[in-house]
């Protein structure tokens, strides 16, 4: 049987768009970003009140420090090394990655080792998230898990080993999102009292 040069082309595109990078840490070192302004996207089906959750998260950075985030829109969601920072929510969690990560935040370097790319996954094969407008117990805090990966999108803390441990949500709990001292005091030390490049 005679293969067809059009099909085994076809065939080929598609399993290139099918592959991606092995996701985990990236090689040793310290890793900053190498831009300041930093559009972000979304998967696309997310629901409206977890995309008002995720621009406020990347509101506190832009408050808080020299990086200014901007919202881009939703996309089809893509874990690659593809020029779009993305938030992605992973019904099936990548087996390369530990299933107790409640998310998790891949960094793409440049050839000079800065990050020049981010996509944070969100797990929600093995947890559940909520907004504080919803604040449903027993789900996470969307704000709160991305206000720690978007720092690691700035380099803070990455390849480290931490397992990052929420609290649930309780009912009536009035919950108030914030970056953690702890965050912000290795940004500052980072990017030298907050100095982005």
């Amino acid at each position: 049987m005679t293969k067809h040069p059009l099909a085994a082309a076809l065939a080929a595109i598609l399993l290139l768009g099918c592959s991606h990078e092995r996701l985990g840490p990236p090689a040793p070192g310290m890793h900053k970003r190498g831009a300041t302004a930093i559009a972000y996207y979304l998967d696309k089906d997310a629901s409206e009140t977890l995309e008002l959750a995720v621009r406020e998260a990347f509101q506190l950075w832009t408050d808080a420090s020299d990086f200014k985030f901007s919202y881009g829109g939703r996309t089809s969601p893509r874990v690659a090394r593809d020029g779009r920072n993305e938030v992605v929510i992973e019904r099936k969690w990548p087996n390369e990655l530990a299933i107790g990560l409640p998310a998790w935040c891949q960094v793409y370097l440049d050839k000079t080792g800065a990050i020049a790319e981010a996509d944070i996954l969100l797990n929600a094969q093995a947890f559940s998230f909520t907004s504080k407008r919803e604040a449903k117990a027993g789900s996470l805090y969307i704000e709160e898990v991305l206000a720690k990966e978007i720092g690691r999108s700035l380099g803070i803390g990455l390849g480290d080993g931490t397992v990052d441990r929420y609290r649930p949500a309780q009912v009536g709990e009035l919950f108030e999102p914030g970056i953690d001292p702890a965050e912000m005091a290795a940004y500052l030390s980072l990017y030298e009292a907050g100095k982005a490049p």
